[in-house]
């Protein structure tokens, strides 16, 4: 699998995927006018293109398998991760330097993939997931406590209904609505107690919307996240 993915969203819904069968990993940018070459190389020493039959087939001879996801980036580069099986041999562990997710988190700019454990409520269990790295999450939780306290003396809810908006268009994969319920409670809490009675002008932390159902096309990328 060569996929440059819709979007950046789908590219690491995508990996969550594959990321269990296909712990180990590496990645990076590129140009996106190399995008084409570095596919086509990456084909040709790793296999990353061949058919489920053919996987299996490298498997029964204890050979690894590559999968290969990118996405644009609105700087014109391409963000890739490589993922490789962590049974067998092959050039991928041979010329890469892997990591695996497993014990080494896969980032993706400002999110990291955890193996997470899920509510009982949902099912129980555990599941991959994106999060937010803590630098992000502290830099976005901290900001928008000072703004629910300035917006609420101000009395300028747009102020913060602003910035929640754009909170919102983050992916929202369950472990960081997790995180941005989080937050919001917090924020609620400070507004509260600024606001003077306003109303909240921000979404509610407990009906945060899904990130919606995964999409397998691969189609010309759409710019969407830093």
């Amino acid at each position: 699998m060569n996929l440059l993915s819709d979007s950046q969203t789908d590219a690491q819904r995508l990996i969550a995927k594959h990321v269990n069968g296909y712990p180990m990993w590496t990645g990076g940018e590129i140009q996106a006018s190399r995008w084409g070459g570095f596919v086509e190389k990456l084909s040709r020493m790793y296999e990353t293109d061949i058919s489920p039959s053919a996987r299996q087939w490298r498997k029964k001879r204890d050979q690894c398998c590559a999968h290969l996801v990118g996405a644009s980036l609105p700087d014109g580069k391409v963000r890739w991760v490589l993922l490789v099986t962590a049974d067998g041999s092959g050039e991928a562990k041979q010329r890469e330097k892997l990591r695996d997710a497993r014990t080494e988190r896969l980032s993706w700019g400002d999110y990291v993939l955890i193996r997470a454990t899920r509510p009982s409520d949902l099912g129980g269990g555990t599941h991959w997931t994106w999060f937010l790295t803590p630098q992000a999450e502290r830099r976005e939780a901290n900001y928008l406590v000072a703004l629910a306290q300035a917006a609420g003396v101000g009395r300028q809810p747009h102020r913060l209904s602003a910035f929640t908006d754009t909170l919102l268009k983050r992916p929202l994969h369950s472990g960081v609505r997790q995180q941005v319920a989080k937050m919001l409670r917090r924020a609620l809490k400070v507004w509260a107690k600024h606001a003077h009675g306003m109303p909240w002008p921000g979404p509610d932390p407990n009906e945060l919307p899904y990130i919606g159902a995964y999409r397998r096309a691969a189609v010309a990328p759409e710019p969407e996240l830093s």
